[in-house]
């Protein structure tokens, strides 16, 4: 699938996000959650695993089976996509995300003063 140039994404304020480690994924769990208000064990209840896993999970700590996350994304109003590191998707992800980085780290002037 070809995307028009250039393709805007806001990676900030998107919820399509680069997934490097499991703490990634975690973060957005997390955040998912407390959009919806949810306490740490009623979203576990509602997603059918323990509080336990939800926790690790969340925190990117230990092991979590794929068929676990799966289950929790989905439930959760989230999916996992996979896609080549050459697709126009990824691509314009990462150019997103350099961008988004620019503008947000100090620049080396004001660390300086």
């Amino acid at each position: 699938m070809k995307f028009p140039q250039p393709l805007a994404l806001d990676t900030e304020n998107s919820s399509v996000r680069m997934i490097n480690e499991m703490l990634d994924v975690g973060q957005l769990v997390r955040s998912k959650r407390r959009q919806q208000k949810l306490r740490i064990d009623d979203a576990a209840a509602l997603t059918d695993v323990s509080v336990d896993l939800f926790s690790r999970l969340e925190n990117g700590k230990g092991a979590v089976r794929l068929d676990k996350l799966l289950q929790v994304l989905d439930a959760m109003g989230l999916c996992m996509i996979v896609a080549s590191k050459k697709s126009d998707l990824v691509s314009a992800l990462l150019r997103a995300n350099a961008i988004a980085q620019e503008v947000h780290s100090p620049s080396d002037q004001e660390t300086s003063s």
